[in-house]
């Protein structure tokens, strides 16, 4: 009989327990954290006016050896080049190696010079980053190709050559998100000339910034060009297979430097982009300030295409400069 009692409180004590436990159960899903909402990017403020231009030398590069150096390319049957444009010497005071500035996140904006002449050339690849990296690569080929064969600077001219203006988006490899920067903006279509909210990269929407060169990228870039007034700057881009001289604000002498580039390369030129609307671009501000600009697209969308670029460089140094020995 005490057994039986005890059986029946001990079953009692379970029902208990198995009670109090259906009643926690029943509350999990109010312990359970709400979906947390990532935030929306902030584009930058934008800039009252150009900042100070701050260069910081980096150690010099050691020269890749070539195996057999090019001989110079001299440009045969190019369209005659207009007035080239007025030297400029603040060209000579670049380091070697600079920075010019840093990206969204921080890396830095890295330039080269090469040469001593005081007409600029400038040439800036991976605008697009990683979506275009060998455009990255095709600068540094030809920054290795100068280093190792410096007679094909001619005298009068220095090249300034900038591999990635967008190093975040080279970061992340050829993907739509490495053709943007990190705030998700896509650096050649943020320029003033032409510049509309309303941006595309062929049939879908793209970020143009809040404001014209509100980017710390083409902000930099904005600036080292006031500073250094080139003769000429090309953006290398891919893969329409053409040049396309900037054209806002009329003409500065940028169809006929694109003339020069495309038949020594071997691109089309002479036409305008039309695979769809682009506003905002570098070459249209460059164009607009006064000097020639264009975009060059490779034909390709993996090659750098070295050779034919190499040879629309060399006739550019010949149209910036014409008098000298190695053009004639």
């Amino acid at each position: 009989m005490r057994a039986d009692k005890t059986v029946v409180a001990i079953t009692a004590l379970m029902v208990l327990l198995m009670s109090a436990a259906c009643q926690s159960n029943g509350s999990l899903g109010q312990e359970l954290p709400t979906l947390i909402v990532l935030p929306t990017l902030s584009p930058s403020p934008a800039p009252t006016a150009f900042p100070t231009r701050d260069i910081r030398p980096l150690p010099t590069a050691v020269p890749t050896a070539a195996s057999t150096p090019a001989p110079l390319i001299v440009p045969t049957d190019t369209p005659s080049p207009a007035l080239s444009p007025e030297a400029t010497p603040a060209a000579t005071t670049l380091p070697d190696r600079f920075v010019f500035g840093q990206s969204v996140e921080g890396r830095d904006l890295i330039g080269y010079r090469i040469g001593s002449g005081e007409r600029v050339l400038m040439l800036v690849g991976a605008v697009h980053g990683g979506f275009e990296q060998h455009t990255s690569d095709l600068i540094e080929q030809l920054a290795d190709h100068y280093r190792s064969t410096p007679a094909n600077v001619l005298p009068q001219v220095s090249l300034v050559l900038i591999p990635a203006l967008n190093p975040d988006g080279l970061a992340r490899g050829r993907v739509l998100a490495g053709r943007l920067n990190a705030n998700g903006v896509d650096l050649n279509r943020n320029w003033p000339c032409g510049w509309s909210p309303n941006a595309v990269f062929r049939d879908q929407p793209v970020g143009a910034g809040a404001e014209p060169l509100d980017q710390p990228e083409t902000r930099a870039l904005a600036a080292l060009i006031e500073d250094l007034q080139p003769g000429a700057v090309l953006f290398f881009h891919a893969a329409a297979a053409g040049v396309f001289a900037g054209d806002c604000g009329g003409d500065a002498g940028s169809a006929a430097m694109s003339a020069v580039f495309g038949a020594a390369a071997s691109y089309a030129y002479g036409s305008d982009f039309s695979d769809y609307v682009v506003t905002g671009t570098g070459p249209a501000w460059v164009n607009s300030i006064g000097i020639p600009s264009a975009d060059v697209e490779l034909t390709s969308a993996t090659d750098p295409e070295f050779d034919r670029n190499l040879a629309g460089v060399q006739a550019v140094q010949c149209w910036l400069a014409p008098m000298s020995p190695a053009c004639a």
